[in-house]
C-alpha cells in the first residue's frame, strides 16, 4: 500500500480536561477549570498549534462521565468566546437537534461564522435519553428512526434559513431610506414532520453562505442524516469495515469522510497502554470507537492507511489533553505532508462554494 501524499483532514475533538472520564484526575486539574475561558482559549490555541483545520465541541442536555463535577459551557457560545483567540481552525460546536428549535441554531451558527470570519460549522446530534425528553415535556423519548428523520429535517431547515438572505439583501440606501431590499429576502415555508419554519432568517446570510453540517455517524438511522451532510465522522473500526461505510457515504454524496478516535499518545506502545490501564483503575472509560495507544509515528501511519481506504483525515480525541494535546504538536504534526490550511472552514474543507437555492431558482 503506497502511502497518501495529501495532506488529511484533521480535526481535534476538545473536552474539559480529555475523553478519558479521569482525565482530570490524571494531572490533578481543578475541576472548576472546565468553566473558565481561559482554560479553553489554551486548549484550542494547543489544537490550532497541533495542526487541527478545525475543532469541535461536546454539548448535551444532561451530564456526561466527563463532566459531572462542573458541568459545560453551551458550545455555541463557547465557540464564539474562542473565536478571536485562533485565528486560523474551524469552530464546530455541536447542537443537539431533539427538541430543540432549527432556527434558532441557524441564527446562533450564523453568528459564530461571522464572528469567526467564517470558520464556522455545525455538528446536530440527537438524543433518545428519556432524562432528556423530561427536561421539556413536550414529547416522550423517540425511536432511532424517528430521531434520524428529525435530524434530516432540521439540517435542511438549517441551510434553508441561511439561504433565505441574499448576500446582497442589504442595500444601506440612504437616497430611498431602504436598509433591506425585500425583494432578496425570502421565506423558506418549511413544512415537515416535526417542524413548520417560515422564514426568514432574523440574520443576514453568513459569510460562507451556509456553513458545513457535520454528522457523526453512530448506526444506520445516522447513516442516513450524514448523507445530507458536508462531512461524516466515522468511529474506528477494523478496515473492512471501515471501507464499506466510506463507500456507502461516497455513494450518497458527501464530500469529506473522517474517521473518529480517541488517542493516548506516549514514546511506545507499552508506554500509552500502562497510561490506559492506570485511567481505568481510577475510573473505567466506555468509549464508543477504538482506542489507539502508541507513538506520534505510528498514528501517523494510521491515519495514512486510513485515507487509503477512502477516508479524508481524522478527528482526534485527545485522551489526557495535557499530555496527548503536547505529543500531537511535537510528535505528530510533524509528520503530516505540507502546510496547515488557511481561509474559511469551507475552504480548509476543500468544499464548493455554497449556492444560494432560492438565488438560483430566481436565475433559471
Amino acid at each position: 500500500m503506497t502511502a497518501p501524499t495529501s495532506r488529511p483532514v484533521l480535526g481535534i475533538a476538545l473536552e474539559p480536561f480529555g475523553w478519558h472520564p479521569a482525565a482530570f484526575a490524571e494531572v490533578g486539574a481543578d475541576p472548576l477549570e472546565a468553566t473558565s475561558a481561559e482554560h479553553w482559549v489554551g486548549l484550542a490555541r494547543s489544537a490550532e498549534v497541533a495542526a487541527a483545520d478545525l475543532v469541535t465541541f461536546e454539548d448535551s442536555f444532561t451530564l456526561t462521565a466527563r463532566d459531572r463535577l462542573t458541568g459545560r459551557f453551551d458550545a455555541t457560545l463557547l465557540a464564539a468566546r474562542l473565536a478571536p483567540s485562533v485565528p486560523r481552525i474551524g469552530l464546530v460546536p455541536t447542537v443537539t437537534a431533539t427538541h430543540t428549535e432549527p432556527f434558532h441554531a441557524s441564527k446562533a451558527v450564523a453568528t459564530l461564522d461571522y464572528v469567526s470570519g467564517g470558520r464556522a460549522g455545525v455538528l446536530p446530534a440527537t438524543t433518545g435519553a428519556a432524562a432528556d425528553a423530561a427536561l421539556f415535556g413536550r414529547k416522550n423519548p423517540q425511536a432511532p428512526a424517528s430521531l434520524a428523520e428529525e435530524a434530516r429535517e432540521y439540517i435542511e431547515v438549517l441551510r434553508d434559513l441561511w439561504d433565505s438572505w441574499e448576500h446582497d439583501a442589504i442595500v444601506k440606501d440612504r437616497a430611498t431610506g431602504r436598509f433591506i431590499d425585500r425583494d432578496r429576502l425570502h421565506y423558506i415555508d418549511f413544512q415537515g414532520e416535526n417542524f413548520s419554519v417560515k422564514g426568514p432568517s432574523i440574520t443576514p446570510r453568513p459569510p460562507q453562505g451556509s456553513p458545513p453540517v457535520i454528522v457523526r455517524v453512530t448506526g444506520a438511522e445516522t447513516e442516513t442524516v450524514a448523507a445530507r451532510a458536508d462531512v461524516a465522522i466515522v468511529p474506528a473500526a477494523a478496515e473492512e469495515a471501515l471501507a464499506a461505510t466510506a463507500s456507502r457515504l461516497r455513494a450518497a454524496g458527501v464530500a469529506r469522510i473522517l474517521v473518529d478516535v480517541t488517542v493516548h499518545l506516549a514514546d511506545s506502545e507499552r508506554t500509552a497502554l500502562r497510561r490506559i490501564e492506570k485511567l481505568d483503575r481510577r475510573e473505567p472509560a466506555d468509549d464508543d470507537t477504538v482506542v489507539f495507544a502508541g507513538t506520534g509515528e505510528s498514528l501517523a501511519r494510521t491515519v495514512s492507511g486510513w485515507q487509503a481506504l477512502g477516508f479524508d483525515g481524522a478527528r482526534l480525541r485527545p485522551g489526557v489533553n495535557a499530555v496527548d494535546l503536547p505529543r500531537l504538536r511535537s510528535a505528530f504534526a510533524p509528520l503530516l505532508p505540507g502546510s496547515p490550511r488557511a481561509g474559511t472552514l469551507r475552504d480548509i474543507l476543500g468544499l464548493a462554494p455554497a449556492v444560494n437555492r432560492f438565488v438560483a431558482v430566481k436565475g433559471a
